[in-house]
């Protein structure tokens, strides 16, 4: 049985966020803008010397793997339960707000709803097979703009309405340090998920070393401790049960 779990976390590992790919590497430099369509750059990256990936990133390879990994039924699952709660906040946003950064988008599964419902859409990914899924699938959508960096790696200096980073925090080793440059770059409301610790993300955690990544799982109570000035709403989903805890943390950051 424990068996079994940890394989189906390992290929769930592909539902969450990059080893490095030489030839996409070469096609897509680090830091490269992807233009998607939005007619002006909205950020600056830092010089070639500086920028930087995340070596624990586990989709430099396997994009597509990703994807396929979507569709079993237990990772299926999970993400429905996940989607329920980001949708309906990206509903709530969208009345008001206008500009979006969406960190680590993957290969666009939230990417397209934020582009539906909000004027502009910059998209950092890390991956660069990723981007280049991103690039093809947002062609024709002039409100999107995909930067292929590492967002820590980032100078950016302009300013957004609403930040989003699913499934990224998984993987960095600073939550505190990532959250407080979204706070910067968000001016109104910041949206994040975690995994946490419990039965579920013990068993994400152990099916990721068997890759040789690490994945960072958090008390419940830990978000709201990474923006201590902003206050912090955080829901548990992802196969919650009366015995267990969920597997994600949604939390959202509102300025007080």
């Amino acid at each position: 049985m424990r068996t079994n779990v940890l394989l189906i976390l390992t290929v769930m590992d592909c539902e969450r966020r990059p080893a490095k790919n030489q030839d996409f590497e070469q096609d897509i430099p680090a830091g490269r803008e992807i233009r998607a369509g939005a007619s002006r750059p909205p950020c600056e990256t830092e010089p070639p010397q500086l920028r930087s990936r995340n070596e624990n990133n586990p989709y430099h390879r396997g994009a597509r793997l990703y994807e396929l990994g979507l569709t079993l039924p237990v990772i299926s699952l999970i993400r429905r339960q996940e989607a329920r709660v980001v949708g309906a906040l990206i509903n709530r946003y969208a009345r008001d707000l206008r500009r979006v950064l969406e960190v680590g988008p993957g290969t666009g599964f939230y990417t397209r709803d934020l582009a539906e419902k909000f004027g502009e859409v910059v998209a950092v990914e890390d991956s660069a097979q990723m981007a280049q899924i991103l690039k093809a699938r947002f062609a024709r959508t002039p409100n999107v703009t995909v930067l292929n960096c590492d967002f820590m790696s980032l100078a950016a200096k302009d300013k957004f309405d609403l930040g989003v980073a699913i499934g990224v925090l998984d993987y960095v080793a600073d939550p505190a340090a990532f959250v407080k440059k979204m706070c910067t770059l968000a001016q109104k409301a910041v949206i994040l998920t975690a995994p946490q610790r419990g039965l579920w993300g013990k068993c994400f955690a152990s099916a990721a070393k068997l890759r040789k990544i690490s994945v960072y799982c958090h008390a419940r109570h830990v978000p709201s401790e990474w923006a201590p000035q902003w206050h912090c709403t955080i829901t548990e989903v992802g196969l919650k049960t009366p015995l267990t805890k969920g597997l994600t943390l949604v939390s959202v950051l509102e300025p007080r």
